[in-house]
């Protein structure tokens, strides 16, 4: 299973994050690909629930803090979109599917695919070997990066939740 070497454990707990090439079967990638499109095909977003995902501190904090949406989003399966991809009515200028920042934040526990893959063997093995006692999966995403012809997508920023405090 998936047991941690002392060097990878030492890079964890420099970076606070660790790289685990392979870790994820390429057929556990394609389901959770395959699942991802399904979701995405049957998406129903109100327009009042269309937000706009923003890795700009600022930005963040004055849309998505004050949004319920967002906030209450973490027991649940939720979209959050590109900046400039609604109109002023709320319809999608870009394909929607070619609109969404991300899907969050409680894949692993509504959605069977992302629920076996974050509960599997392996992944509980990590996490003992990680020396976690009793680990919680808090939430989970799916981050998408999409190509802009015209731009470069920034590098994923995970910014402090004014809940934390």
């Amino acid at each position: 299973m998936a047991c941690l070497s002392l060097s990878q454990l030492q890079k964890f707990k420099e970076d606070g994050f660790l790289v685990l090439e392979g870790f994820l079967s390429a057929d556990e990638c394609v389901a959770m690909q395959q699942r991802i499109g399904e979701i995405v095909a049957k998406m129903d977003v109100p327009l009042h629930c269309l937000t706009e995902f923003s890795t700009d501190e600022e930005e963040q904090l004055r849309a998505q803090c004050i949004s319920d949406y967002f906030l209450n989003s973490g027991d649940k399966i939720r979209f959050f979109f590109e900046k400039g991809v609604f109109d002023k009515k709320g319809n999608f200028l870009v394909p929607p599917e070619k609109s969404i920042n991300k899907i969050g934040h409680a894949l692993h526990a509504h959605d069977p695919v992302f629920k076996s893959v974050t509960h599997s063997p392996k992944v509980q093995a990590l996490a003992r070997s990680m020396g976690l006692q009793m680990p919680v999966v808090v939430q989970s995403m799916y981050i998408f990066k999409l190509s802009r012809p015209s731009s470069v997508p920034p590098p994923l920023r995970i910014l402090p939740n004014p809940l934390w405090k």
